[in-house]
């Protein structure tokens, strides 16, 4: 549109008013009493937590909003700056422009904005129409957003919980970790994370002429790499709690390798896995009350994680944890790859390969998957950026490896350097390390409980950790939220009812799997 000319004057009884390229913004006679009016026509069936004003331009229905909504925060959107005057009668300004779906997203999460109202003042869409275009389409798409996040919480919260009774249930040989929260001093030794990007086969020939030199953690999706060439891992870690995830632990070479492996309560596991392996626990930052206390009352000892939506994140801040020396990512690529998107072989590459055929073919699969990826790899590309300074601070010591391999995107303060770099760096940083010094993994201890204790343990801290209003926020969002918004007292009891059937369901259903 035009540029904005706003124009005030004064109203009949004396009241401020304005215009946009002669359009009036509020009643040209009485501003107040048209903002009162407005403020009753705002339809809600639910008990809003946060109302939105599309340009609101003076801000004379705020006060009445307010009025009617003393619960709800109130915040505008502004189309111009023009009105700054009035923002404080806000609780936040926004304003319409590309990133207006984000900053709301960011601002209030997934749970406020599926509990708010959006609303026009009609007059600002009129004079406005390309401004209110944009912020209609945003507001949009953080909406979508939280819808889709609540029905992905929803999902994989159950998902979580039924993965932290199995592991509960299975665990039998547990192995300590050093890290900075455990008893034993830190060291300076080096460690390097072998992720599963396709840069890792340059460094391969690399990693097992130097293997002496480092602890190496080897992400669930490069062990079948490593092993299949000779090279085992101190332990490997994983932490997705998807059925698919269990596949990189369930291949022939693992089976005989003894090798420690690192899962987090939520992680998915074979059982098979869980029930003869030494098995390191991870234990998030932000676990729930129900995996602190089954862990507790097993007597299982787990080392502080941090959730990351990428194992990578996990493991490098574990890392960084357990040690003050260099840390090296090997075959963190973080960009979709031509063709395989993991250096092979791969147990998730092998499980693809038998659906392909004439009508359905590999290159097709891996174009797909290829395009698919880069989204999800963009968000974990963009956190190892954000946090890379946190990281080399006080000093550098988190570098990305490879032999001279060439990536597409950088990870901010996280700088690439091959082998010849490598040495430098150790030498710089754990050079004269002593033999003592080097990360130990403490010698695995048998869970004494028996499998009937475990259940009857398990099942009591379910029941418990469902009767607190938290708990349940985090297994059933949807429904918490939809029983929060709802004020007819019949549909009150109607869904509070419904929300207990689906908790005995749920016990039942974890009374089955273990």
């Amino acid at each position: 549109m035009a540029e904005a000319v706003i124009q005030f004057s004064e109203t009949k009884n004396g009241e401020k008013t304005c215009s946009c390229n002669g359009k009036f913004l509020h009643s040209k006679y009485n501003p107040k009493a048209e903002a009162q009016r407005f403020a009753q026509t705002i339809e809600a069936d639910f008990e809003p937590q946060c109302i939105f004003m599309l340009e609101p331009a003076l801000s004379y229905c705020a006060e009445f909003v307010r009025e009617r909504f003393p619960k709800a925060n109130l915040y505008a959107i502004r189309f111009t700056d023009e009105f700054f005057g009035t923002d404080k009668l806000w609780d936040k300004i926004f304003y319409a422009d590309e990133n207006l779906d984000d900053e709301i997203f960011n601002f209030l999460g997934e749970e406020k904005i599926c509990s708010s109202i959006f609303v026009d003042w009609s007059a600002s869409r009129n004079a406005f129409p390309e401004e209110s275009e944009i912020a209609w389409k945003k507001i949009r798409n953080a909406v979508l957003k939280s819808r889709n996040v609540m029905t992905t919480r929803s999902y994989f919260s159950k998902r979580w919980l039924k993965n932290s009774a199995i592991f509960a249930s299975n665990v039998k040989n547990i192995c300590a970790l050093d890290t900075e929260s455990s008893s034993h001093r830190k060291t300076s030794f080096p460690i390097v994370i072998a992720a599963s990007g396709t840069s890792l086969f340059s460094s391969i020939a690399k990693i097992k002429e130097n293997r002496s030199r480092f602890f190496l953690v080897a992400v669930s999706s490069a062990f079948m790499t490593l092993m299949e060439n000779g090279i085992a891992p101190d332990f490997v870690i994983s932490t997705d709690g998807g059925y698919w995830a269990k596949s990189h632990l369930h291949f022939p070479l693992s089976k005989n390798a003894g090798i420690p492996i690192a899962l987090s309560t939520e992680s998915a596991a074979p059982k098979e896995t869980e029930r003869t392996k030494p098995i390191i626990p991870l234990l998030y930052d932000d676990a729930t009350s129900f995996q602190k206390k089954i862990l507790e009352r097993l007597n299982i000892k787990a080392a502080k994680a941090r959730r990351n939506g990428t194992v990578s994140g996990t493991a490098l801040e574990l890392a960084l944890d357990m040690t003050d020396g260099a840390i090296f990512l090997c075959g963190l690529d973080q960009a979709p790859a031509k063709g395989f998107q993991h250096t092979q072989p791969n147990a998730l590459e092998e499980n693809s390969a038998k659906s392909d055929f004439r009508l359905n073919t590999k290159e097709t699969r891996l174009t797909s998957s290829r395009f698919n990826s880069g989204q999800s790899l963009e968000i974990y590309r963009n956190w190892f950026k954000a946090n890379s300074k946190k990281f080399n601070t006080p000093k550098e010591r988190v570098f990305r490896l490879s032999d001279d391999f060439k990536f597409d995107f950088d990870l901010g303060s996280i700088r690439d350097v091959n082998w010849n770099e490598f040495d430098k760096i150790l030498e710089k940083l754990s050079g004269n390390e002593k033999p003592e010094e080097k990360i130990r993994i403490g010698k695995s201890e048998n869970i004494e409980f028996g499998r009937d204790e475990r259940k009857k343990i398990i099942l009591e801290e379910l029941e418990k950790a469902l009767s607190d209003e938290k708990f349940l926020d985090e297994v059933f969002p949807m429904d918490i939220l939809i029983l929060k918004r709802e004020r007819n007292p019949e549909k009150k009891i109607a869904l509070t009812e419904k929300l207990e059937e689906k908790k005995q369901n749920l016990i039942s259903e974890i009374e089955s799997i273990i």
